[in-house]
């Protein structure tokens, strides 16, 4: 079976960067789970691990490494020629519940790079809740701090940033690269300004002339 064509974008390449306009929050993990991360603007993060198996933590070497986000960084080995049976997944599901107060406005799964705008677009009722954006950068967890409270070298690192005010630039959308490709070669003109400067791109059709950064 030949390889899956997205097998290269499952993982990050590199360490995972802060963009702009995010808010980075680091913090040791020392008082067991459940733990609150405080985002601001009224908004918190609850770090979970829902298992249900008290007895299994009680008897595991509390600097046993439950979850890292290691595993997602690391160099991955070429895929075999024949891929093995699908296997039941084996890694615990840790997760961040956002919330504003009481009200929940999303979970997000812990996956290195992962991205999660909270909440979605989905109907809400009462108020308009705040509307954030959550970056997981890494984390840490060692058996432990799911026992309970102690410095156990846990630790969590993500980043947020709010996500429901305006823009004060208003553009065009930039072109879809795909379709860039599509139009002719005559229909295109092209500039680069230089090495790590951006790029741009028209089509001469003034009613879809787009900048492609």
């Amino acid at each position: 079976m030949p390889p899956f064509p997205i097998d290269r974008y499952l993982l990050p390449e590199t360490p995972v960067e802060v963009p702009d306009g995010f808010t980075e929050v680091r913090q040791s993990l020392t008082a067991g789970l459940p733990h609150r991360v405080e985002l601001g603007a009224g908004v918190h993060a609850v770090l979970i691990l829902p298992t249900g198996l008290a007895r299994q933590w009680l008897n595991t070497d509390p600097l046993a490494v439950v979850s890292s986000s290691a595993d997602d960084l690391a160099p991955r080995p070429a895929p075999p020629a024949v891929l093995p049976p699908p296997a039941l997944v084996g890694r615990v599901p840790l997760r961040l519940v956002v919330r504003q107060g009481m009200r929940i406005l999303g979970s997000v799964p812990l996956a290195a790079g992962l991205r999660r705008v909270c909440p979605d677009a989905g109907p809400s009722t009462g108020p308009a809740p705040i509307v954030v954006e959550l970056l997981v950068l890494g984390w840490l967890l060692h058996a432990g701090t799911v026992r309970g409270s102690g410095d156990y070298g846990s630790s969590l690192a993500l980043a947020w940033r709010r996500a429901d005010r305006a823009v004060d630039q208003f553009g065009p959308p930039p072109i879809n690269e795909f379709v860039w490709r599509r139009r002719p070669p005559a229909q295109r003109v092209e500039s680069e300004l230089g090495p790590g400067r951006l790029r741009y791109r028209y089509l001469l059709d003034k009613k879809l002339r787009r900048v492609l950064r």
